[in-house]
C-alpha cells in the first residue's frame, strides 16, 4: 500500500509507512529509538588527536520490565537518572516507591567518538534541567564556592 501511494516503507520492518528518519513508529517504540536531537559537541577537532570526524551515538539501556508473572523487555535512550516510580497506597497513608522507568529519564545522554583515534566525549542535553537529590542519586559539587572540597 505504502509503494502505490509513492512512499516507502520502513527500513526495518518493511511494512508500515516510515517517519522521516526512514523508521515506523512501532519500530522506534519497540528499539527505544528518537529522533536525533541537535548536536551537543561544538564544531572543534578531538582533544586527543585533532581528528575531525566523529561517530555521534546516543546509547540506549536495556532492561526488563516485570508485568505480573511475565517480563516484558524496555529499551529507551540512556539517561544519567529516572524519577522513582511513586502510586498511592489503597488502604493507609503514604506513597508505594517501585522500580523507575527507563522511558522516563532525565539528562539524555550522547557521545562522540573520534574515527581517528576513539576517544569518546559524553554530553548530556538540558543539564540545567537534571533533578538534584538523593532519591536521583544526584548533587552538585561547585569547585568555586568557598565550600572545602570532598
Amino acid at each position: 500500500m505504502c509503494d502505490e501511494l509513492g512512499m516507502d516503507s520502513c527500513k526495518l520492518c518493511e511494512k508500515l509507512p516510515p517517519k522521516q528518519n526512514g523508521i515506523c513508529e512501532k519500530c522506534m517504540s519497540e528499539l527505544g529509538i528518537i529522533e536525533m536531537p541537535p548536536p551537543r559537541r561544538r564544531a572543534a577537532p578531538c582533544v586527543k588527536c585533532s581528528g575531525v570526524k566523529f561517530v555521534r551515538v546516543i546509547p540506549r539501556e536495556y532492561t526488563v520490565l516485570p508485568v505480573g508473572d511475565a517480563n516484558f523487555s524496555e529499551i529507551a535512550p540512556m539517561t544519567l537518572t529516572q524519577k522513582p516510580k511513586l502510586s498511592s497506597k489503597f488502604f493507609g497513608k503514604g506513597k508505594s516507591v517501585g522500580a523507575p522507568r527507563v522511558l522516563e529519564g532525565d539528562g539524555l545522554l550522547e557521545t562522540y567518538t573520534c574515527l581517528q583515534c576513539g576517544y569518546v566525549e559524553w554530553y548530556v542535553e538540558n543539564p540545567a534541567e537534571i533533578p538534584i537529590g538523593p532519591e536521583f542519586m544526584s548533587d552538585i559539587v561547585d569547585y568555586l564556592s568557598d565550600a572545602p572540597y570532598r
